[in-house]
């Protein structure tokens, strides 16, 4: 997508909110970025905080695994 129409895009949600909730239009502008901002970094954590505990179990998973092939074995 253009950024020209993801910033128009933002420009519409900030002058609807403005309109319809009031407040000032530069005040909505500010929240569209923060907020937009606020959602991928909890998004980024999120994935972060995924990947840790995949990479965690994996890796413990390995380790038992490879403790019972020698028990068994």
């Amino acid at each position: 997508m253009k950024t020209r129409y993801k910033i128009a895009g933002l420009a519409v949600v900030a002058v609807a909110g403005s309109l319809l909730l009031g407040g000032s239009l530069w005040w909505w502008f500010a929240g569209v970025f923060v907020g937009k901002a606020v959602a991928r970094l909890l998004l980024t954590v999120a994935l972060a905080v995924i990947l840790y505990f995949l990479i965690y179990i994996l890796i413990y998973a390995s380790i038992i695994g490879g403790i019972l092939w020698i028990l068994i074995g």
